[in-house]
């Protein structure tokens, strides 16, 4: 037990999702792409493992998760990787209709920002923790859906692939964009004095001013 409290199997899950983030902050734009598509690719897999979808079909996909996994993820993918030597292959299942790859950048962020915070990878990664390592032995192991469970504002491995692929506006419109806005609200809760709207590490730090008004009264 840590001196915070955290047995070392936390801390060990906590240093294994910041080594996914700091990998994806240093590759290129074609290896985050390839994150990216086996990324989704493995949280299918997960999702059919614990029961949540049916066999690996060619069927529409008819969740948050599955549209966001089957889909949106690996458009991101591709765009990552145009102009690349070695294009990234998609299945049929991923391209779908191809109507995703018309979109513009903007439409893109509105709709996987959308499709986020509508799914329920929290509960699902934990329900795939449970599942796949039981006794807890696989601290080290991060889990596709435990990944892509991230707080945004914490730092999102997919969130970092989509400000690549089809950057945001410096200050979206209200309910335009829903990964900028909650990074640029949590920057300035978190005392940045210029918040961006994608996640940086600076976001790691919180802010140790205490607001006005809220200081100890000096002893008289």
């Amino acid at each position: 037990m840590s001196a915070m409290g955290l047995t070392e199997t936390a801390i060990s899950r906590i240093r294994s999702h910041e080594l996914v983030i700091e990998i994806g902050l240093r590759v290129e734009d074609e290896e985050l792409a390839q994150a990216i598509v086996d990324l989704s690719r493995t949280a299918r897999r997960e999702l059919l493992g614990i029961g949540l979808i049916p066999a690996f079909t060619e069927a529409e996909a008819s969740s948050y998760e599955m549209l966001l996994t089957q889909h949106l993820m690996p458009e991101i993918a591709a765009r990552l990787s145009r102009g690349s030597p070695a294009p990234l292959m998609l299945s049929r299942e991923e391209t779908g209709d191809g109507s995703l790859t018309g979109l513009a950048g903007a439409e893109l962020r509105r709709l996987t920002g959308l499709c986020w915070s509508h799914t329920d990878f929290g509960r699902i990664g934990a329900a795939v923790r449970a599942r796949f390592d039981p006794n807890g032995l696989k601290a080290d192991k991060v889990f596709a859906t435990e990944v892509l469970g991230q707080e945004p504002a914490n730092g999102n491995l997919l969130e970092i692939a989509l400000g690549r692929a089809a950057a945001p506006a410096p200050e979206p419109a209200p309910g335009s964009d829903w990964f900028a806005e909650r990074i640029l609200e949590a920057g300035r809760l978190r005392g940045l004095d210029r918040p961006g709207p994608v996640w940086t590490p600076e976001l790691r730090f919180w802010s140790t001013a205490e607001p006005e008004g809220t200081a100890e009264p000096e002893p008289v």
